[in-house]
């Protein structure tokens, strides 16, 4: 016995037909992009990729996702080890010295702390409106070294 689903379908054009076929392909295309992002984000916190942005894993599925995060990170890891080592030769810096130099450099400025803990910290300080001081800020590079300087700024 059909049912009423079976007789809509039956009276639909082709064309009626196909255009919904389409929006929902253009739907699931749109949801798996928004999974893929917010599954890469989470990994990255995660894990503290630093080196790894969402976009760089927005096209890999989802099973080979942390592979490919982790691949990347040791590639970018590599190439700025590169470049850091070349930028210091060129200071003067040989053996022990530049080594030394090329390991400060690459150094987190916060090697003490769950990398996943102090994302989670930060967003739930953000949703409720505070500033959670959850390490020393004196040594932060990037964005955080800005939103610190912001923050005392703004305290002055």
């Amino acid at each position: 016995m059909p049912t009423d689903d079976y007789d809509e379908y039956e009276t639909e054009s082709g064309s009626s037909l196909r255009r919904k076929l389409e929006e929902t392909i253009s739907e699931k295309q749109e949801l798996a992009t928004e999974l893929a992002g917010l599954k890469a984000k989470e990994l990255i916190q995660e894990r503290g990729y630093g080196l790894v942005k969402t976009e760089d894993l927005l096209d890999v599925d989802l099973n080979e996702m942390a592979e490919r995060a982790e691949s990347i990170q040791a590639e970018r890891h590599d190439q700025q080890a590169y470049l850091a080592r070349d930028i210091l030769a060129k200071r003067g810096l040989t053996g022990e010295e530049l080594d030394k130099a090329v390991e400060d450099f690459l150094a987190p400025p916060d090697t003490v702390g769950d990398v996943a803990a102090h994302s989670r910290t930060r967003e739930v300080a953000a949703i409720g409106g505070t500033a959670a001081p959850i390490r020393n800020t004196e040594n932060l590079m990037g964005l955080d070294a800005i939103d610190a300087a912001l923050r005392r700024t703004a305290k002055s």
